[in-house]
């Protein structure tokens, strides 16, 4: 018999500067701190009550390496956003506070924004999308579909069976 996992509870990162990292999660991504051991180690979380805290970080030793994109392990985090207007935020943020973008994509069941925090590691914002929309445009909706910067932008609006709530 396996494990039921009911779901992915929280993420903890080693970071170079604690208080650079606090201001970025707080200040660019929008998460509450809501916890401080006293130990150099933070808490953050969107809502409490359904999740006492969905990342932690922690003061990594002096000197330690950055993270590597070959290595193995972790690749990346992501964060649901509710709508297509909250991703566009999103990226108005992101280029006003100067965070480095990987790429803005379609995946067919999600508009994504890829990005790295102050110390590389990757992460991502999403917005899903609907299934009954998706399944106009594409036939996996695991996949890549193309960049999506000009509609984060607003250049052009999205695309037809593309279309985010």
């Amino acid at each position: 018999m396996a494990i039921k996992i009911k779901r992915t509870g929280h993420l903890v990162l080693r970071v170079k500067d604690l208080e650079r990292s606090k201001r970025f999660f707080t200040e660019v991504l929008g998460l509450p701190l809501v916890g401080d051991n006293g130990k150099g180690m933070l808490f953050f979380s969107p809502d409490v009550k359904d999740n006492h805290h969905v990342l932690a970080i922690r003061q990594a030793n002096d000197g330690a390496p950055l993270p590597d994109p070959d290595q193995v392990g972790m690749e990346h985090v992501a964060y649901e956003l509710a709508s297509f207007a909250e991703l566009q935020e999103a990226y108005r943020i992101f280029k006003e506070n100067n965070v480095k973008i990987r790429h803005a994509v379609f995946h067919g069941i999600t508009k994504s924004i890829y990005f790295y925090d102050p110390d590389g590691n990757m992460l991502e914002v999403y917005c899903n999308v609907p299934p009954e929309e998706y399944r106009k445009s594409v036939p996996n909706p695991y996949s890549l579909y193309g960049d999506i910067t000009a509609e984060l932008v607003g250049k052009i609006p999205q695309k037809p069976g593309t279309a985010a709530p």
